[in-house]
């Protein structure tokens, strides 16, 4: 039998469980104090040695990991804006219940290693049998050290038909998947920065299953896969559950090299019986571009108004790949013949790709300088375009960083993390 997905109650029972524990925040007091009064589940030691976890990881607070830590399913924790938790060693969060990073944009959470600033450190959120996953003004940086079988961890897994919200985070140097979801999950993810992430394979963004929801407004940067894949299955379409997410205005750069020709990486993929509406998104020196497969559903997929650059003369051949069901549309700003033509104009950028590099260059900023052609070239149309309710909409500007940044329009990150 399968799992009905009932989001709203999800989220009342989330927003219950929040309510709970933060309550302890206001609580009065016949005593009289001078000191901040502390939340009722408050997380006081910040040494955590391993084992079952719930409450509140208090604010402005540093936190040192000793050992695996388990989310129970019944259990709730938080994560207050301006916490630091450093992770010793190769331990990672398994969340069976509801987590909740509530980082600020004055504020944002840190999520690190306590050895060298490189990829793998530690082993991320492996939210399998979560109920619900929401991240917001986070730093996830050198997750995604090995299983018990030696193999790569994506710095969040989701495999339940939960919500999964994440915006304006920080994805650094993982070694998997940043963000993978196989399962009927309805997912906003929005205004992200991913930076290197993968070592030989990884995507920035992976959906399976039957997810739908919405990614915009992302910067994605240097993935050794695909910077976002959308996929359901690789054999037979699932019954009432094809995967169908809005992508647009994302910008997507360099993605792809380190999988290499066997199975290059693409800015956008859309395969395997999924569906995708695809619009203002800017596409840069990507393996390959925009891939719309024969074997996607394409009878249902929208897709026009992309911006591709590449420098490099290989690449032109795969703005959009030959012998896929994707084509170059007439509301596309590209030129495949002309190498380096249609710069957008970032305020700072030196190509060619490096593949090795997984830092992102200091000088790097994908802003859009005054008079770039990319401005004004989107659909602000939203006819046909499945997007899930508190989303922005598009923008007349391509790309993640745009001029008008109402109603959560644009990425809000500098350069750089």
């Amino acid at each position: 039998m399968k799992m009905k997905i009932r989001p709203v109650r999800v989220l009342f029972a989330a927003a219950v469980g929040f309510v709970a524990i933060l309550a302890g925040c206001s609580k009065s007091s016949n005593n009289v104090t001078t000191g901040v009064v502390l939340p009722a589940q408050a997380i006081r030691s910040t040494t955590l040695n391993g084992g079952n976890i719930k409450g509140v990881i208090l604010a402005d607070s540093t936190y040192t990991v000793n050992g695996d830590l388990t989310v129970l399913k019944t259990d709730t924790l938080i994560i207050q804006a301006g916490a630091t938790i450093k992770v010793n060693g190769n331990r990672a969060f398994y969340v069976q219940g509801i987590i909740a990073g509530l980082g600020t944009a004055a504020k944002p959470i840190t999520f690190t290693t306590t050895g060298a600033a490189q990829p793998g450190q530690w082993g991320g959120f492996q939210c399998d049998s979560a109920k619900s996953v929401t991240f917001l003004w986070t730093k996830f940086l050198w997750a995604g050290g090995p299983d018990s079988s030696g193999g790569t961890r994506q710095t969040i897994g989701v495999s339940s038909p939960i919500p999964v919200d994440i915006e304006d985070c920080w994805f650094v140097g993982g070694q998997d998947n940043s963000i993978g979801v196989y399962s009927t999950a309805p997912v906003k993810i929005l205004r992200n920065s991913f930076y290197g992430n993968g070592t030989t394979d990884g995507d920035c963004i992976d959906f399976h299953s039957g997810v739908t929801g919405v990614v915009a407004y992302n910067v994605l940067w240097g993935s050794a896969g695909s910077a976002i894949k959308v996929y359901t299955s690789q054999t037979t379409p699932l019954a009432n559950a094809v995967t169908n997410v809005a992508v647009y205005n994302n910008t997507c750069l360099e993605s792809g090299f380190r999988r290499g020709a066997n199975e290059p990486g693409r800015g956008v993929l859309v395969d395997a019986f999924s569906r995708a509406q695809v619009f203002n998104n800017l596409l840069v020196n990507n393996y390959w571009s925009l891939d719309i497969t024969p074997s996607s559903d394409f009878a249902h997929t929208t897709y026009g108004y992309n911006y591709f650059y590449v420098t490099v003369d290989s690449l032109r051949q795969f703005m959009y790949p030959a012998g896929e069901a994707g084509m170059k549309q007439s509301s596309d700003i590209i030129d495949s013949v002309h190498l380096g033509a249609n710069n957008p104009m970032f305020v700072g950028y030196t190509p060619p790709p490096n593949p090795s590099n997984r830092i992102i260059p200091t000088n790097f900023d994908f802003h859009l300088a005054a008079g770039s052609p990319a401005l004004g070239k989107g659909t602000t149309s939203n006819a046909g375009i499945s997007i899930p309710s508190g989303a922005p909409g598009l923008s007349a500007d391509m790309g993640a960083y745009v001029s008008d940044t109402t109603g959560g329009k644009g990425n809000r990150h500098a350069a750089g993390y």
